[in-house]
């Protein structure tokens, strides 16, 4: 995110970002045994709303530095501290791509943070190629809506009869 304030972006195009680096997490975490539901609280969407939000946020500032034209590792050094993100998008990189897990985000920012690629060429890359989902759940769908809808046949809800009275 700290990438797309040195571009500019508008709100929509962070709230994309956000979204899909989401899924992204989401993806991965289930892959590797993760219960889908953490994702959506406090260490999910709030880890990453904090992380994409604050200018305070490490992560943060390298992404800002790097869409500024710096190198990683000028931009580490002026830093003078760790960003978790920098050593993370390797690691998740290389598991991602030997687990087939389709992550755009993190393969285009460890193009530019590994493969000394252009920050702005490599979003442009990600924006003309596309995503197969902005948003997904990762719960198999038929078997949601199967037990949604056994769920509602069996439930004790309100019905209409005929002559209109809630039947219970």
């Amino acid at each position: 995110m700290g990438m797309a304030a040195a571009y500019e972006v508008g709100e929509n195009t962070k709230a994309m970002i956000l979204t899909r680096a989401l899924a992204e997490m989401s993806r991965f975490g289930v892959e590797e045994g993760a219960n889908p539901l953490t994702f959506l609280g406090l260490s999910g969407v709030g880890d990453l709303y904090a992380t994409c939000s604050s200018e305070l946020s490490r992560n943060y500032r390298i992404g800002n530095m790097l869409g500024r034209g710096m190198s990683i590792d000028a931009a580490v050094k002026k830093l003078g501290q760790t960003a978790e993100g920098v050593n993370t998008i390797q690691q998740v990189h290389e598991k991602a791509t030997k687990a087939g897990i389709y992550m755009p985000i993190t393969h285009a920012l460890y193009a530019v943070i590994y493969e000394d690629k252009a920050a702005l060429g490599v979003a442009l890359h990600l924006m003309e190629a596309g995503f197969r989902s902005d948003v997904e759940f990762v719960m198999a769908h038929d078997h949601s809506n199967a037990a949604l809808t056994a769920h509602m046949k069996t439930s004790g809800s309100n019905t209409k009869s005929k002559d209109g009275d809630a039947d219970k």
